[in-house]
């Protein structure tokens, strides 16, 4: 038997669309043994299908390697909320590529497992760190995806989710498409300014920079506590921002009693949003053998 434990991810990072993410330590844990039949159990009826997303990323992979695959029975033991901007999807999709390689003994490289997983989901900022682990920024380079990891250092995120949802594709047909020079080199300096705040722990420059103009803006629309809870996160002076395409909020900060106190204060406002501290993840998903 094969357990994977993937890590949930928030991607964008404020200032960093479709290309930065971050891994935090609240894993889904998916088992994977050779079976008679492929099965999927663990998770409500509806997605235990073969169109289950583990199951395809599975089957994705063994395409990928031109191997046939083995019949596999698949549990999923989550608690990770679905279109919550938690990475619920790239869990699915790490675990399948990761089961799949330590099964079949496929031996891919971090390289090919980067490779499957963004010809699945579409873009590297969930499915990155959620193999890698830490902050990490990938790049489209001629016919190469490069990427480089930061480190946690002692970087902890206070996650927001409010009891509904924000659909991905229903969250980019809201997206502008075209952008003001001005707003671009605004994007751009930001953008260069939040690594050396991250690598240099200054929190007080990072909350300054997580100021987006591709998507932010435009999503919070669609997420009725946005205001309230950037409101929060100014009152305290901590980094703040949509975690993917929402619902999900995520203020971050290195000062654990500050964001203790800031989850105190959500929940005495709100019954309705559910709040967990959390370290980031700096190993990405891991496999555990028998």
């Amino acid at each position: 038997m094969i357990t994977v434990l993937a890590p949930a991810t928030s991607a964008n990072c404020s200032i960093g669309f479709d290309c930065l993410g971050l891994a935090l330590d609240w894993k889904s844990k998916i088992t994977f043994e050779l079976a008679d039949e492929n099965l999927i159990t663990g998770c409500p009826d509806e997605y235990c299908t073969q169109d289950n997303l583990v199951m395809q990323a599975y089957l994705t992979t063994c395409q990928y390697v031109k191997v046939e695959p083995k019949n596999v029975h698949i549990d999923i033991d989550s608690d990770i909320p679905f279109a919550r901007g938690l990475g619920s999807s790239s869990q699915c999709i790490v675990a399948g590529i990761l089961g799949a390689d330590a099964l079949l003994n496929l031996n891919l490289s971090d390289e090919q497992k980067l490779d499957v997983a963004c010809q699945i989901e579409g873009h590297p900022d969930n499915v990155a760190p959620a193999l890698f682990g830490g902050l990490i920024v990938c790049a489209n380079h001629a016919d190469r995806l490069l990427k480089v990891k930061f480190p946690a250092s002692n970087w902890k995120a206070l996650v927001v989710i409010p009891n509904y949802e924000v659909s991905t594709q229903e969250a980019r047909k809201v997206l502008p498409t075209t952008l003001k020079r001005s707003e671009v080199i605004q994007q751009v300096s930001h953008a260069m300014l939040f690594e050396h705040a991250w690598l240099c722990q200054q929190e007080d420059l990072l909350k300054e920079v997580c100021l987006d103009y591709i998507h932010e803006p435009y999503r919070a629309n669609l997420i009725a506590d946005y205001q309230s809870i950037r409101a929060i996160a100014d009152q305290y002076g901590v980094p703040f921002w949509i975690s993917g395409s929402g619902s999900t909020m995520a203020l971050i900060s290195q000062d654990l009693t500050k964001l203790n106190t800031i989850q105190t204060v959500i929940e005495s406002t709100n019954s309705q949003l559910e709040c967990r501290v959390l370290n980031v993840c700096d190993t990405g998903a891991e496999v555990i053998y028998g």
